[in-house]
């Protein structure tokens, strides 16, 4: 029926390019069909090389969509936060990335009044455990001599970090 062909090949889009896809009856390649019916062009694409698209598709759209200033340097996105704090209940945290809200995890180190040596430990190991390698750096710098720290009852010279 058909014969699989290697060739080189290029092609360039330009915004509105119609862009469809058609799964072959096996289910083992996708045909990505660019442009119109008189000047189309197609790849059929395996599974393995379709998720390597679409990974570098993802991190290349990234950089693509990226703000850079005059000299093409990337613009770090705007982060601003609002904290509403209640003084007898949890305090309320949004944050707004670049003026849209994005769902945070909160992390607070606070080694306030009321808090006992097994509860902090406990506390402490769940967000650790939780956090992120970037986050937990900076957790495990908190938690290494955490302001307040002497009003934790029942530590009695156990180090911070166990």
């Amino acid at each position: 029926m058909f014969e699989r062909l290697t060739i080189g090949a290029w092609a360039i889009t330009t915004p509105g390019c119609s862009v469809r896809f058609v799964i072959d009856e096996g289910g083992q390649f996708t045909t990505l069909i660019l442009g119109d019916m008189q000047r189309e062009f197609e790849i059929s694409l395996d599974t393995a090389t379709l998720k390597q698209m679409v990974s570098h598709g993802a991190q290349s759209l990234s950089e693509m969509t990226m703000p850079r200033n005059a000299d093409s340097g990337r613009i770090e996105p705007n982060v601003e936060a609002v904290i509403v704090r209640d003084p007898d209940g949890p305090s309320v945290i949004r944050v707004f990335i670049d003026g849209a809200e994005a769902p945070i995890t909160e992390f607070t180190v606070d080694a306030r009044a009321g808090w006992t040596w097994n509860d902090w430990v406990a506390a402490r190991d769940v967000n650790l455990a939780a956090a992120s390698p970037a986050a937990r750096e900076r957790l495990f710098a908190a938690y290494a001599d955490p302001p307040g720290g002497e009003f934790i009852t029942g530590r009695e010279g156990t180090a911070w970090l166990e």
